[in-house]
């Protein structure tokens, strides 16, 4: 059997890798907690071995049949440090109002996708907009850190790669924080917190907008955040196997 060299494409791959490190290696840091988790005095630096996120806390008083009901609030971007805009700095975020803009434009996106994963079927609660029924949790979910693709490298194209083109990404990178409270009492009742550089692909830069591989991760975000209370039908939330951290 005559065997496929692959050696020139991923000759190119370590390459692009080779450029992206040093920005990999920025992603690997924990996240740092911010007001939106400080302000409920609970423990935010606790893990829960079969959540996917950095950190994550739940009230051992907990019981999760009390509840039936969830309300999800949108994503907010109010806790985003002013000074971060600068390492997006590129020809698609030239200054800090379009960086503002574009943190928006992704809160909106990981709110639509936290609604969608909240309304599937497989889901154990009922989502809902009135917080008035016994039973009835409340999500809200802060954007705590955004940095948008800006200096991935060029993957070089030819005959050897198999016309392999784009461009490595991995620099972007979103933090997140989320807490669920009792509608009832107003009482924390889980958190959770998280880092995360999107996977690693390459895309035609013609395409390049410095928005998507922000939106994957919220979109994976969204789904495990639902996953997560499903106990009797996923024992342990994972990531996606190609996600790096």
């Amino acid at each position: 059997m005559k065997l496929v060299p692959i050696a020139p494409f991923s000759a190119s791959v370590l390459i692009a890798l080779a450029f992206t490190s040093c920005g990999l290696e920025e992603a690997a840091k924990s996240p740092e907690a911010t007001r939106f988790l400080t302000s409920t005095g609970v423990n935010t630096y606790s893990k829960i071995e079969r959540l996917p996120f950095e950190y994550a806390w739940r009230d051992p008083k907990m019981k999760i049949s009390d509840y039936k009901y969830i309300v999800v609030r949108p994503v907010t971007t109010a806790f985003l440090k002013k000074d971060h805009w600068e390492q997006s700095k590129s020809e698609f975020v030239p200054d800090e109002k379009t960086y503002k803009k574009r943190c928006t434009e992704l809160a909106r996106y990981f709110s639509k996708s936290l609604n969608k994963a909240f309304s599937d079927p497989i889901c154990v609660f009922y989502k809902t907009t009135s917080t008035s029924q016994p039973g009835t949790l409340i999500l809200e979910v802060a954007l705590t850190e955004v940095r948008f693709d800006s200096e991935a490298p060029v993957v070089p194209a030819g005959p050897a790669e198999g016309n392999v083109t784009g461009l490595l990404t991995g620099l972007p990178i979103c933090s997140f924080e989320a807490r669920v409270t009792d509608a009832a009492t107003g009482a924390v009742v889980t958190t959770a917190s998280d880092r995360r550089v999107p996977e690693i692909k390459v895309i035609d830069p013609e395409a390049r907008t410095g928005a998507a591989p922000n939106e994957r991760i919220c979109d994976e975000w969204a789904k495990q955040l639902m996953e997560s209370a499903n106990i009797e039908i996923f024992p342990t939330v994972k990531r996606s196997w190609f996600s790096l951290f």
